[in-house]
């Protein structure tokens, strides 16, 4: 699974950074431009009752599996299609939606797979967690109708199987699945409520299967028919033990915090509100909260997204410029946006070379760790005028680069269609591979 470290679409007012020494950047027509190693689309298909937006990509040595939302496919690491499975083939006559929920690739070809299924008028829901091999068949399924997942459920490949971490109404269920289809452990974490939607913003799993995981609680629908006073969204940092069961827990406040996991189990916690300057906080291994603090001298800001950490160093963007910071609130280096040659647009993805931020609507960017300097541009489609739009970039430590893009010509009536494509930051393992020009 891709290491998520990005949060994108704050959209709540901050503050931030004073100002600091900052390298010159280059522009991005100084910055190698790279084309698609490989492209594969997917068309809606009758029946499906959900479009084909990638939302999630799992990649291993063996490929890619993705989430299509009405279905999951696979894809070899060169861009050569495997199967793919519809959400409705699980569901009862009658029902009235279908959909994927996580997917998760193994190295050795198979995945497993989250569905949901679930109708009106007394047709009963089907939730079921299956083991795929490698050409699609079911190797193994999970009967899991008591629970309720969403589309920010993760799936993570164990030894013996796979833990799913599953955002419900009002809290967290964890639960651990062998190969064979049996759950063989299952807890459930109490979160802010009730009626409170929870979504999974950041999670990761550490070697001895315990977990780390930031979620967001808020009300849906808040204020619109019939006007109500709306609570406050909040966010919650949890760490669960090896059997799914809370360890400890920081609540982050009334916001939607970006929360950020280092390697040694801190982590580190963006504030996101509207009228106080950009705050931190840090959070030990342990659950020892730190007091909140002013970052970079309180100079308001826009705080749009975030990512990392990248060796301890968070990129933050605001709009109209970029700020790499550390976890102690120091500007390293800020940029206008204007000055990086389109390049300092969002912040998407992150890994050990560093940073994927946007470029205009369509294409991304490696940015630097070390003084954001633009190390390449990933070109989606060739054109002046975007015609994919990616909406999720993912960067790999052998620097190969995904992006999940939804054809903007094909909004409206079927088929629509959505792409995967694949890069490789120039010089990096992933380059030295020779792919198949292969368009679908």
């Amino acid at each position: 699974m891709f290491t998520r470290c990005a949060l994108v679409g704050l959209f709540v007012a901050l503050a931030g950074a004073v100002p600091c020494m900052s390298a010159q950047a280059g522009p991005t027509a100084q910055a190698p431009r790279v084309r698609p190693q490989w492209s594969v689309a997917f068309d809606s298909e009758n029946g499906q009752f959900a479009t084909p937006h990638i939302v999630d990509t799992s990649v291993a040595d063996s490929g890619i599996a993705i989430n299509l939302l009405g279905s999951a496919a696979t894809v070899s690491w060169d861009g050569v299609r495997r199967w793919r499975v519809a959400a409705d083939d699980i569901c009862p006559p009658g029902a009235t939606y279908a959909g994927v929920n996580a997917v998760e690739k193994l190295p050795n070809g198979e995945a497993w797979v989250l569905r949901t299924c679930s109708g009106t008028g007394g047709v009963p829901a089907r939730r079921e967690l299956s083991r795929l091999a490698a050409d699609g068949s079911v190797l193994a399924t999970a009967n899991v109708d008591t629970i309720r997942p969403s589309w920010s459920s993760r799936l993570f490949a164990q030894p013996n199987g796979v833990i799913a971490l599953v955002p419900e109404r009002d809290g967290l269920r964890w639960l651990r699945i062998d190969n064979d289809g049996t759950v063989v452990g299952e807890a459930f974490t109490d979160l802010i409520g009730p009626g409170h939607t929870v979504r999974i913003a950041n999670a990761r799993i550490w070697p001895n299967g315990s977990a780390s995981v930031a979620t967001w609680q808020y009300v849906p629908d808040c204020n619109i028919s019939p006007p109500t006073a709306c609570p406050r969204p909040a966010s919650t940092v949890l760490r669960l033990n090896t059997d799914g069961t809370e360890r400890w827990r920081v609540e982050a406040g009334q916001v939607l915090a970006f929360v950020g996991f280092d390697d040694d189990g801190s982590s580190l916690i963006a504030e996101t509100r509207n009228t106080v300057p950009l705050r931190l906080r840090q959070i030990s291994a342990t659950g020892v909260a730190g007091p909140s603090f002013i970052a970079a001298g309180g100079e308001p800001i826009y705080l749009a997204d975030a990512a990392g950490p990248v060796r301890g160093r968070y990129l933050a963007y605001s709009y109209t410029e970029q700020m790499l910071i550390d976890r102690d609130g120091t500007v390293l280096v800020r940029r206008d946006a204007s000055e990086m040659g389109g390049a300092g647009g969002a912040a998407m993805a992150c890994g050990e070379m560093g940073f994927i931020t946007g470029v205009s609507q369509s294409d991304g960017a490696l940015v630097s760790a070390d003084d954001l300097s633009v190390l390449a541009v990933f070109d989606v489609d060739g054109l002046d005028n975007p015609y994919w739009q990616p909406t999720i970039w993912s960067l790999r430590n052998d620097g190969s680069v995904y992006a999940n893009s939804l054809s903007q010509a094909d909004i409206l009536p079927p088929p629509q269609r959505a792409r995967i494509s694949r890069f490789a930051v120039p010089g990096s393992p992933a380059a030295e591979v020779i792919f198949i020009s292969r368009f679908d």
